[in-house]
This record gives structure tokens, sequence and C-alpha cells, in this order.
């Protein structure tokens, strides 16, 4: 995602838009407040209460807003914001639907929030699942070594797949240094009860991109951090980075099961590590889900690929960032 900090004027306007569709179904409560803070405090760089935010219209906002990027990330914390408090209603999906068309905004979230809201789950699932990161990284491998793999995913999504030379290249990872990014990875792996890609029962070797983001982004597997690595995903990634959102804040924030198999969570959204997990996957030089070969830097210390690829830790997005011009 290109990630721009607003200025200030950009981010008060954002902010009466959020606390707009936040009064849609009554007071706020502790979630929305806590979404309004994060975005007051971590990209205004405030330390006291909130200004007033009087209420704005989709057209007054499209009016004071010509970045495109900015609309964009409006409309994305717009779709957080629908689930902040835990419960998402008609009328908040509609509202963000019709933020999103006066910012000239067209994204499938929207309307997948829209079949959220109106318990429409079948086909919202599907939707969401067709669209994210593993499903268009395969439709890439596809293309590049022919149709076979959509076969070997199918048997990867059933834990019906077996290839004991892929699996023991990953167990091989137990002999790297400690400290490398294979080592870590392996022993994320057997710490969370995981099995390795080409074991019989093991998810399809393309969730190892997914795996390698946990350990470089240093998030676990908890409902909480699974929001927080899809939200650092979503920073990282150039194709329907929204997605991401969509995927994981109906599993984990709403109880709506998403995910096959997995089962649903319920509010662990924190939107101030949100925020910063959506900024350091920005702040990346690299996009981990194209042309990137874990196998190619497994050998290589953790730290010293961080480095590389700019992975910023946490703390570095909690302080005020730098003021953009108004």
């Amino acid at each position: 995602m290109d990630y721009r900090v607003p200025t200030r004027s950009q981010l008060t306007l954002g902010l009466r838009a959020l606390a707009t569709l936040a009064a849609v179904d009554g007071p706020r409560n502790a979630g929305e407040d806590a979404m309004l803070v994060a975005a007051w405090r971590g990209l205004g760089g405030a330390t006291g209460p909130l200004p007033e935010l009087p209420p704005i219209t989709p057209t007054e906002l499209a009016q004071g807003l010509q970045d495109r990027q900015i609309r964009f990330q409006i409309v994305g914390a717009m779709l957080v914001m629908s689930m902040a408090d835990g419960e998402l209603v008609p009328a908040e999906a509609a509202l963000v639907a019709e933020f999103a068309a006066a910012l000239e905004i067209a994204d499938a979230s929207v309307t997948n929030l829209e079949r959220l809201a109106a318990k429409r789950y079948r086909i919202a699932r599907l939707d969401i699942l067709r669209r994210q990161w593993a499903a268009l990284k395969i439709r890439d491998i596809a293309a590049e070594e022919g149709p076979g793999i959509y076969w070997r995913a199918l048997l990867g999504v059933l834990r019906r797949n077996e290839d004991p030379a892929l699996a023991a290249r990953f167990r091989a990872f137990a002999e790297l240094p400690a400290g490398s990014l294979g080592r870590a990875y392996y022993d994320f792996t057997t710490r969370n009860g995981f099995s390795f890609p080409g074991e019989l029962g093991a998810p399809p070797e393309v969730i190892t991109f997914h795996d390698m983001t946990h350990v470089l982004a240093g998030y676990d597997t908890t409902p909480d951090e699974e929001i927080l690595v899809a939200a650092f995903t979503a920073g990282y990634v150039r194709r329907e980075p929204l997605d991401m959102l969509m995927f994981v804040l109906p599993q984990f924030q709403l109880g709506v099961e998403i995910a096959p198999g997995v089962p649903p969570e319920y509010d662990y959204l924190d939107p101030a590590r949100l925020l910063c997990a959506v900024r350091r996957g920005a702040a990346m030089n690299i996009n981990l889900n194209e042309g990137w070969d874990y196998f190619d830097v497994v050998h290589e210390p953790l730290e010293a690929l961080r480095e590389r690829y700019n992975i910023l830790p946490e703390s570095h997005f909690s302080a005020p960032p730098a003021k953009a011009a108004d």
C-alpha cells in the first residue's frame, strides 16, 4: 500500500467521517473511541483530548479531500470503524458505501461489508477468500509453472497432499544457525504445533509466505496478533490490501467465520496497534508476495533481513510521526 501520513486538515476531515459513522447506531462506545484516539495520537501527534468532531456528509468530505491515496485510506479506516464496537449493522455498511462512492473509491471490500451486514455470509466469505493473497499467489505460480499448482493446492487445503522431499527441506531448517530466518521459522512452526509443508495434513506450501511474515514482523498467532499480521501484510501488498482487513476483522472482531476451519473469536481489535502494523508493512521496501523466495534467504540473520527490508519496530510508529505540511 502506498501509505501516506495525512496532513492535520486531512486527518481532521477523516476523523469527522469516522465519528459520523460511529454515531449511526447510537453513542460511541469504548472501541469506537479507541479508534478515534489511535488515529488522533498516532497520526496527529497529539496527546490531549480529541477535538470536536461535528458530523460530515460524504459530499463535504469529497470536496475537502482531493488526494486519492488519502481517500483510499479513509475508506479503509471506515471499514475498521464499522466493526470497532464488535458489531456491524446494515446502516453502518450503507454509510461506508455512500462515503466510498462520493470519494470515488471502488473496492470489493465495501461490497463485502454490506454482504456481511446483511448476514449474507456465504457469498461474502467466498469473495473475500478468492481475493486473498494466497489465492492470488497461486494464480501467479500457475502462470509460471502451469495449472498443476491448482491440484496441489486443493489437496493441501483438503490436507491430503504429501511430499516427503519438500517436508525434509523444511525440516532441515532445524540445522540452520540460531537467529537465522530459517531457524526462526522452524521454531515458530514447531512451537505452534504446525505441520511443515509437504507433510501429510499440512496446508498448501503457499501458506509459508504468511508464516514467514509472522516471523519477520514478530507477531504471534493469537487472535489479536493475527489481526496485526494481516494489517502488516495489507501495508506491504499492492493488490487489494483492504481485503486483508476484511479477512481477519469479521473472524476475530465480529465472531463471523471467514477462514475455513478456524474458530471465530470476538472483540480482539486493538486500533492503535493495527494502525502501527499497517504503517510498518507500508514502510517496507519489498512485497513478500511478489518475487520473493524465502529459500534464498533462510540462512541469513533475521535481524539483518529486517534491516534490509526496512521492517521497523512497532515503537517507531508509536511516537508522533513527522508532520506533513498542510
